[in-house]
């Protein structure tokens, strides 16, 4: 198998962060050498309301072996809008992705967020990322290179946000839902153009696993965002979801845990937001196909019987639980299999490195799947939550 090197992917996530405040709109001239993809044309786009729509029905494998069948339908008329960064998955030949959309981003987009088109309407612009060939072993791209492909990666995205914001949003809530190299670009962009500002207004919450917030200890905002706090409960909006999930009989190393002094990582487990643990409502892939395949293990058996569900997602209820642990660096993810228990609780996830786990990298690879049904709720309610606190101010 191939080398990867996560080190990388983290490095490229927190440099997307540290390169200056974001142009007003993502220009040329703005950027000096920098231009921007034409968000005009809709082949720039990976996902537009009503574009990207795939079978996303579930088996539902209870612990006696039975499976119950679960459909898909997206919502005829959502009332929010969801703007979707996914993370590094392009296999793309350089060190920055280039236009056509492949399949890459659009297995990006089954995977994480598009469960969510029961709840929004789904705006996915295609950015030039950091790909995934740049962490192969043996890429050295220079200081230089690597810099300007930061650049672009963020200029694309706050172009295609300023493009969302006077071409489609018309007012309407939004979620923005970021994984890895896709959290660190948004937490630039929310930094610079919604914490604070009257855009937050429009805010229903941020989803952005997969990378870091973080607040001074014992307070709720004032580190990486200034107004934008961790989201303590379903109804709660304006607010800020972030975690990173990792086996809880492999945590990160300690000696590894990202620290700065004076602050903590926010660690909001989908499972549980008023903290402690809870249950995950997994949707994963029936095959055990990841955002990056090449470096995912195979996909152990679902049940003793190796039952094969005819379904693309599996979801497994009342096996998976979830806490915060690592001083909020990490959600530890258990399984709890009931007496009897047909279901193996077997996962794949784990980013590969020499065909072992990586030990930084967790369960990188199913951050989202892992919580999907958990971030649906949360987003239902949130929604309902938002919709209601507009109704005042529409009537005024």
């Amino acid at each position: 198998m191939t080398r990867h090197r996560p080190a990388v992917l983290a490095a490229a996530c927190f440099a997307l962060l540290a390169l200056g405040k974001p142009s007003a709109a993502g220009s040329q001239e703005a950027r000096g050498d920098v231009s921007v993809v034409n968000y005009a044309d809709p082949a720039s786009w990976v996902c537009r309301p009503g574009s990207c729509r795939d079978d996303l029905s579930a088996s539902s494998v209870r612990a006696d072996g039975s499976i119950g069948l679960e459909l898909f339908r997206p919502a005829a008329n959502p009332p929010i809008d969801c703007f979707y960064v996914y993370p590094t998955v392009s296999h793309g030949l350089g060190l920055s992705a280039e236009l056509p959309p492949t399949r890459d981003e659009r297995r990006a987009v089954t995977q994480q967020v598009e469960r969510f088109t029961s709840l929004c309407r789904l705006f996915v612009p295609f950015y030039r990322q950091v790909t995934v060939t740049s962490m192969m072993q043996g890429s050295s791209p220079s200081a230089e290179a690597a810099e300007r492909a930061g650049r672009m990666a963020v200029a694309d995205v706050e172009a295609a946000w300023a493009h969302y914001l006077a071409h489609d949003n018309h007012g309407r809530g939004v979620v923005l839902i970021g994984h890895s190299q896709g959290a660190g670009l948004l937490i630039g962009l929310i930094k610079e153009r919604i914490d604070g500002t009257p855009d937050q207004a429009r805010l229903v919450s941020a989803i952005l696993p997969g990378a870091g917030v973080l607040v001074p200890t014992g307070r709720e905002t004032g580190g990486t965002f200034k107004a934008i706090p961790p989201c303590r409960s379903k109804s709660q909006v304006s607010c800020v979801i972030s975690f990173n999930m990792v086996r809880a009989d492999r945590p990160i190393p300690a000696d590894a845990i990202r620290r700065s002094e004076g602050m903590t990582q926010v660690c909001t487990n989908p499972a549980a937001l008023k903290g402690g643990a809870g249950f995950l409502k997994p949707y994963l892939s029936t095959t055990g196909e990841t955002i990056i395949p090449d470096i995912s293990a195979p996909q152990p058996p679902w049940t003793v019987s190796d039952v094969k569900p005819s379904t693309p997602f599996v979801t497994l209820p009342g096996i998976y639980s979830a806490v915060c642990g690592g001083e909020g660096a990490y959600v530890a993810v258990s399984v709890h299999k009931q007496p009897d228990d047909k279901r193996t609780g077997a996962l794949t996830g784990d980013w590969l490195q020499d065909d072992a786990p990586e030990p930084t990298m967790g369960l990188h690879l199913i951050d989202l799947n892992l919580a999907a049904g958990n971030l649906v709720e949360i987003l239902r309610s949130q929604t309902a939550a938002f919709l209601k606190d507009q109704q005042p101010a529409a009537r005024k």
